[in-house]
């Protein structure tokens, strides 16, 4: 199931990537692909920062959770006033629309994990037989 979540994300964006490539080269820039490369590009940066914490942190997972929630909401706010996304009488929206992916992140993260966990499990106890 793994598997096929992977491969269907990897298609979904080869996808719209084709999409949004031939919608450029006959349309031009839309508003709808611009907000989709921000929002691919904001997901880059949130994805090197969660990186960079990963490495360079050893907090317990709460903390990292904490703290990973703390620095996309910045990077999100930062990001969302520069090409305006926000304002500042709705910057507030940055911790909802971050919170709401990251608790999403949270149960897919604990799904894998819990996953991984019984798997390395069972391998252990056939070994042991």
């Amino acid at each position: 199931m793994k598997r096929i979540f992977r491969d269907t994300c990897i298609l979904f964006a080869l996808a719209v990537l084709s999409v949004f490539a031939m919608s450029i080269i006959w349309v031009g820039m839309t508003d709808e692909i611009k907000l989709v490369l921000q929002l691919f590009i904001l997901s880059f940066v949130i994805a090197f920062a969660n990186y960079f914490l990963d490495e360079y942190t050893s907090l317990p997972m709460i903390g990292s959770y904490i703290v990973k929630y703390i620095a996309a909401t910045v990077v999100v706010m930062l990001f969302g006033f520069i090409v305006g996304w926000f304002y500042r009488s709705n910057f507030w929206m940055a911790f909802i629309y971050v919170g709401i992916v990251l608790v999403m992140a949270y149960f897919i993260d604990a799904f894998k994990t819990k996953r991984d966990i019984d798997y390395i499990n069972s391998r252990i106890r056939s070994k042991q037989k």
